[in-house]
């Protein structure tokens, strides 16, 4: 009868100890996948954070211009006024491009060709 006893014990706790590491494990994956849609939604949130205003190498790369292309197209001064093909903002001595005003841009004068 004892073991009979000891017997159903060790059952028991064997069947306890599996239960509790289902439990845990069960936890372990609903916090993981709670992690995995958190940084999903941060990753969602820093691509809309991209920066709004390029500078002219950045200008360059977003459009696949080569130097002499780009020379064409960015702001220059001639008689203290500022020509440019391409929207633009000067801040201090730097200009910048907006990244919105670029697509307008573009899809305004989609027919016109750097040349």
């Amino acid at each position: 009868m004892k073991q009979y006893t000891i017997s159903r014990s060790l059952v028991f706790l064997g069947l306890c100890i599996l239960a509790a590491a289902w439990i845990m494990a069960s936890a372990l994956n609903d916090k993981a996948e709670a992690r995995d849609q958190n940084e999903v939604s941060q990753a969602n949130i820093n691509i809309q954070k991209e920066d709004q205003l390029m500078n002219h190498l950045e200008l360059k790369g977003y459009l696949g211009l080569s130097d002499e292309q780009l020379e064409k197209i960015l702001p220059k001064k001639e008689d203290n006024v500022t020509k440019s093909k391409i929207p633009y903002i000067k801040i201090g001595y730097e200009y910048y491009f907006p990244v919105k005003a670029i697509d307008q841009w573009l899809t305004e004068t989609e027919a016109e060709t750097f040349r």
